[in-house]
């Protein structure tokens, strides 16, 4: 090992030929584009995981100098890492793999067409505690008049006067033609949100009929929600592969209206399960700590243009 090497302690990792020079370099340049086009091809071939464990104190260099080091073992074997450090005693970031993933949705979403359908079609099987396990198929228009499909297969038509359909944003419920007008901006959007973004995103992402610069809008707030992580290639239940992401919120409360008394409600791990072609939800998957399960499978969901 060099002397150079050896007054860093800890970072014995940077033991090889060159050590020296990205030591003295102090901040090191990225590889070129061709260098991390290579590997970024090789990444959904075989993936390479490099663990690091994050440093308690301030290191900046020492924590530069290891994430280099990190990168250059990836490129070596033939991928790319994403070493991810957390700070303090803070949420850890969304990893960089989920954080890619998503990002790369929001891309895919930003290209898709816009639709001047006149209906929106929701084809859904959920399997919870107070349903048990049913499907439903369910169509509304602009205005949020609502059909639905009845336990004898004959659809009903609205009731006059009826509620409307809305999909919840923020402390708002909006009809199709009113999440039209929603910022397509992620900052100005993830306002509108308010608390838990991450969760009011993906109900939206479930079912919403939403502009693609809106959808994409989403997949950003998701990405760069602390504590996301990328599971990986998946199946759903009805057997079609897809990307899972999976996140863990905070506890919270609900409190009577009658009666004022809260209640604690236990942090709840939302997976979703997301088609990497398309960039629409296949199905999401709820579980908290002492409560049941909760599971949406969406098995159609789009615009049409007529009910049947």
């Amino acid at each position: 090992m060099t002397d150079n090497a050896q007054s860093h302690g800890s970072l014995g990792v940077l033991d090889f030929p060159g050590a020296d020079d990205l030591i003295a370099a102090g901040v090191v340049e990225p590889p070129s584009a061709r260098v991390v086009e290579a590997a970024r091809a090789r990444i959904s071939a075989r993936p390479v995981v490099v663990p690091l464990e994050a440093p308690r104190r301030k290191q900046s260099r020492s924590r530069r100098l290891l994430v280099a080091a990190a990168a250059v073992a990836a490129i070596a074997a033939g991928a790319v890492a994403y070493p991810v450090i957390g700070v303090g005693e803070s949420k850890p970031p969304a990893s960089a793999s989920a954080a890619e993933f998503l990002n790369r949705m929001a891309a895919t979403a930003a290209g898709a067409a816009e639709t001047d359908a006149p209906y929106w079609k929701v084809h859904v099987e959920v399997d919870n505690q107070d349903d048990g396990q049913r499907r439903s198929t369910s169509w509304f228009d602009r205005e949020g008049h609502l059909w639905f499909r009845n336990a004898n297969g004959n659809i009903e038509k609205p009731v006059p006067g009826g509620k409307l359909k809305a999909w919840p944003v923020g402390d708002e419920f909006l009809t199709w033609t009113q999440l039209e007008s929603l910022p397509t901006d992620p900052d100005a959007l993830e306002t509108r949100l308010g608390d838990d973004a991450f969760g009011k995103a993906s109900a939206l992402l479930e079912d919403a009929p939403l502009a693609p610069e809106v959808r994409a809008a989403l997949f950003k707030i998701m990405a760069r929600t602390e504590g996301v992580k990328l599971i990986g290639q998946v199946e759903d239940t009805k057997g079609r592969k897809g990307t899972a992401v999976e996140f863990t919120g905070r506890a919270g409360w609900m409190e009577d209206p009658a009666t004022g008394k809260r209640t604690t409600l236990p942090s709840r791990t939302t997976r979703l399960v997301i088609d990497p072609q398309s960039g629409k939800l296949l199905e999401s998957y709820d579980t908290a700590k002492g409560m049941a399960d909760s599971r949406a499978t969406y098995l159609e969901v789009g615009p049409v243009d007529k009910i049947s």
